[in-house]
């Protein structure tokens, strides 16, 4: 597969480390709730590799890897397009967008970022959580699509990294990865727009949390798995309000099948169904699917399988 865009296409990982290209993912799956006969898998989607088309390669860093494609979204017209390495740091990274109807590619800005990973839709707004700041680490970015411009807002205390953004009762709120150190916590709040940021969680509360998903209502919070680190750590995190707090369900408790690898995470969460489903992945910035799980409690998980076992899920899209 030529290293380019292509008119259907999602993120390739490191497999093996140097490898480099994009490559189509549609997963679909039934959530059934336990007490029903199971769902029978749908048929095979039709092989479209004939209607795949050459769209150009915009990216120019000289590493493979950077120019693999992590995240696509289809806003205000345009598919906007992630890119970047923050694993060997091959930033500043541009944010990409294709026009579907015409096929052309626009610079449209350039970030301080190693790395463009997620776009995220909040509010009707286009943001962008500054993955892997170039910048010093007394502050981490965001960057906003405002009356048609990007802009960058750099204002999070201590985001050496943020992972995600999330807008929940009217807040906005951010996934930091933190430097672990007294006062500077794992997730920050904010009333006005990332103007001004607060802790949202106490101090004992540092390391890392890579993903929010709101379900049933609620905020969580995801920190990776580290079997090196105490178990608590690991614990799922909850908005009650005022602050996340620890749920006392363990990471792992939502990880079924996954191997006996030292990290692992939560990826790319919906809800679908009633259900939230999601990719199980092993590893941090250099994640590897591993296979897709729903929960409907956040406390316990299956997993569910794909019509093709050897299948790997990258992303989820929900429609209708």
């Amino acid at each position: 597969m030529p290293r380019s865009f292509q008119r259907l296409v999602a993120p390739l990982r490191r497999v093996p480390r140097r490898a480099a290209g994009v490559a189509a993912v549609v997963v679909g799956a039934a959530c059934g709730d336990g007490a029903t006969e199971p769902t029978p898998p749908p048929p095979p989607p039709p092989d479209v590799t004939a209607a795949v088309d050459a769209l150009g390669t915009p990216f120019t860093e000289a590493s493979l890897y950077a120019r693999n494609v992590w995240d696509l979204q289809l806003f205000g017209g345009v598919i906007h397009v992630g890119h970047g390495d923050s694993t060997d740091n091959w930033g500043p990274i541009a944010i990409w967008s294709l026009d579907p109807a015409t096929g052309g590619l626009i610079n449209e800005f350039t970030t301080s970022e190693e790395q463009v990973d997620e776009f995220r839709v909040l509010d009707g707004e286009l943001y962008v959580p500054g993955h892997d700041p170039r910048d010093d680490w007394t502050l981490g970015n965001f960057y906003r699509l405002e009356a048609g411009k990007w802009v960058k807002h750099r204002t999070i205390p201590h985001g050496l990294h943020t992972f995600d953004l999330a807008m929940h009762g009217g807040l906005l709120f951010a996934a930091l990865g933190a430097d672990s150190l007294p006062g500077h916590v794992t997730v920050e709040v904010s009333a006005d727009r990332g103007q001004t940021w607060h802790p949202a969680a106490d101090d004992d509360l540092l390391g890392r949390v890579y993903t929010f998903v709101e379900h049933g209502g609620e905020l969580y919070g995801f920190p990776p798995f580290w079997r090196v680190f105490p178990t608590e750590e690991h614990q799922v995190l909850r908005w009650d309000g005022t602050r996340f707090v620890r749920t006392g369900v363990e990471l792992d408790a939502l990880l079924p099948g996954a191997p006996n690898d030292p990290i692992l995470r939560v990826l790319r969460p919906v809800e679908f169904a009633g259900a939230m489903v999601y990719v199980v992945a092993q590893r941090t910035f250099d994640w590897r699917p591993v296979g897709l799980a729903m929960t409907r409690d956040v406390r316990t998980a299956q997993l569910v399988p794909l019509p093709d076992a050897s299948a790997l899920p990258f992303d989820l899209l929900v429609r209708g």
